[in-house]
């Protein structure tokens, strides 16, 4: 892996401070690493996304959902118009692109050879979300844990009820999620649901965080290329990559996604509002750098009992 997924995952966190914290933890010597707070919507992030497309549609915007883009047109004029999967044709003054930069590079008319082999170069790692439903509450403390036991496949735990209390909606029973990480070719990818809702099953009850809690239900979801993976040299391409999609006028990638960033979403959003700021008001913000500035960071505000108090 190259350090860059270390960078921008820990933000220069130090054994020194590992250790300074968890012999005097106080909000002054808390690395950004260590917050043990987060402010999370009661009713999940969905409700962030869904006052989006709200206040969009109330202000004339339309936000079609279920309507997969097939490529980005761009010629002399730069990017004008996006073809979707049903062949329909819609012209745009400017285009934002969250897609995969792999898949937006491939269909492009007129690319450079080279240019598509550096985006070739670049790889994605897919994720399984098995949904699980235990009967019982309280069953462990964390909000998520990260599982690095050799004789489980799954990453990573979430316990959605110690988010926030509420988003449980008063049932007696907790959802958790495991998570798997894996490759198109892999195995895992390709078994069916039931064939993972059953290995969820038995990977759960194997950590001992459950007891002998029944698990009553399961769901399974899969995200393709949700994880850019930062293998060694990675930036030789991605530099190639971002150098000619910024020849292209009236075209921004943003996300993690689109920029092959190993963003947070509140990093994304970002890019999405300074997105909106250099179209609207005629900026010039840097897409490219948001995330890669490890001293500056988007989590500089404080929790409070009625939300969010924004550090100056």
């Amino acid at each position: 892996m190259d350090e860059d997924f270390a960078a921008q995952r820990i933000k220069k966190l130090s054994l020194f401070e590992a250790v300074k914290n968890a012999l005097f933890s106080s909000k002054k010597n808390k690395h950004k690493t260590l917050v043990d707070q987060f402010a999370y919507p009661i009713g999940g992030t969905g409700m962030v996304y869904d006052k989006m497309k709200t206040f969009i549609e109330q202000n004339g915007g339309k936000v079609l959902c279920s309507t997969p883009v097939k490529k980005v047109d761009a010629g002399e004029n730069g990017a004008t118009s996006i073809e979707l999967m049903s062949g329909e044709v819609i012209p745009f003054d400017h285009i934002i692109s969250s897609m995969p930069i792999t898949h937006l590079v491939r269909n492009l008319p007129n690319v450079p050879t080279d240019v598509i082999s550096a985006a070739t170069d670049l790889k994605f790692r897919n994720t399984i979300l098995v949904y699980l439903k235990v009967e019982g509450v309280d069953v462990f403390p964390d909000n998520w844990l990260y599982v690095h036991a050799n004789d489980l496949q799954m990453g990573r735990i979430t316990n959605f009820c110690n988010w926030v209390p509420e988003i449980n909606q008063d049932e007696k029973s907790t959802i958790v999620v495991l998570e798997y990480w894996s490759y198109n070719e892999d195995e895992i990818w390709n078994s069916t649901d039931e064939e993972l809702v059953t290995l969820g099953k038995k990977e759960l009850r194997a950590t001992g965080l459950i007891k002998d809690l029944e698990i009553s239900q399961g769901h399974i979801i899969k995200i393709p290329k949700c994880y850019p993976v930062y293998g060694k040299g990675y930036k030789e391409p991605l530099q190639k990559v971002e150098s000619y999609l910024s020849t292209i006028n009236n075209l921004s990638v943003i996300g993690r996604y689109g920029s092959f960033k190993y963003n947070n979403q509140d990093h994304s959003i970002l890019m999405g509002l300074l997105a909106a700021d250099n179209i609207v008001n005629n900026q010039n913000h840097n897409l490219w750098e948001i995330n890669t500035d490890y001293e500056t960071y988007q989590e500089t505000s404080t929790i409070t009992a009625s939300g969010l108090s924004v550090e100056e």
